[in-house]
């Protein structure tokens, strides 16, 4: 089972000008981005400054509306004519700069531990045993 697959993405910005403010053009920010990713892998999206990174990461979590392609997460297409399947407990985005997602002053336990208390009803028992193993793995 693939975990998460991208297939010929596209992410188009549309261009409004004139009078009317009619969509003249269109800035293609990603275009036919394809990609697959294992259980278990690593993967590292890398590039020029403006070259698409953080579009692609935003349209894979939603957060762009995607002009053409399919995005499938364990199998499942994720944006669905018209619907959105919700994959937020499964998948978290970092942004660029680590500071405005990751808090220095937060001991590294907590910063682990936050997804669990966001997503997951567990005794602080649970929790501090599930933040061990994912620590030891």
């Amino acid at each position: 089972m693939t975990l998460l697959k991208v297939d010929n993405l596209k992410v188009h910005f549309p261009i409004r000008g004139g009078i009317l403010n009619r969509v003249v053009d269109s800035i293609k920010a990603v275009d036919d981005v394809s990609f697959e990713i294992q259980p278990g892998e690593t993967y590292g999206l890398v590039g020029e400054s403006g070259s698409g990174k953080t579009t692609t990461g935003k349209a894979v979590m939603g957060l762009n509306n995607i002009t053409d392609g399919k995005i499938y997460f364990q199998d499942e297409l994720l944006n669905k004519s018209g619907k959105r399947v919700n994959i937020r407990k499964d998948i978290q985005m970092i942004f660029q700069d680590p500071y405005s997602s990751l808090n220095p002053r937060k001991r590294v336990l907590d910063i682990i531990a936050e997804p669990l208390r966001n997503y997951e009803k567990l005794s602080k028992q649970e929790e501090k045993k599930k933040v061990q193993e994912l620590l030891e793995k």
